[in-house]
């Protein structure tokens, strides 16, 4: 099924937004492996990622249903994995094992959840 032009144009303008927010995830998913303070700063990255995106479609809302949804639920994952992150990076009782398998369980849902959302998927 073809796209609605909008749509189309929408995919191609949310693109520089979506792409920030996925690096600073990956950022983030590579920091648990060097320490707390790479760790809380890629998490305070991704937030920041999160929040303009956020911002911007909420100015420029998605024309098709199902993927508005899916980039809802990528960007609140993100923002869940970023204060998740910066608990465990921040919170010496928190940095445990359970917290990081958290972290890495949101990142890894997103990875797979963002991927449809490149221009040329659909």
């Amino acid at each position: 099924m073809a796209r609605e032009p909008d749509t189309l144009q929408w995919r191609i303008d949310a693109m520089t937004i979506l792409h920030r927010v996925t690096a600073a995830e990956r950022r983030l998913s590579a920091s648990i492996r060097v320490n707390k303070i790479t760790m809380l700063a890629a998490a305070d990255e991704l937030q920041a990622a999160t929040m303009d995106a956020t911002t911007w479609l909420t100015a420029n809302p998605c024309p098709e249903g199902r993927l508005r949804a899916q980039v809802a639920w990528v960007l609140t994952s993100c923002g869940e994995a970023a204060l998740t992150a910066r608990r465990a990076a921040s919170d010496p009782l928190a940095y445990t094992e359970e917290a990081i398998v958290r972290v890495r369980g949101l990142l890894a849902a997103i990875d797979y959840h963002s991927g449809g959302l490149d221009v040329g998927h659909g």
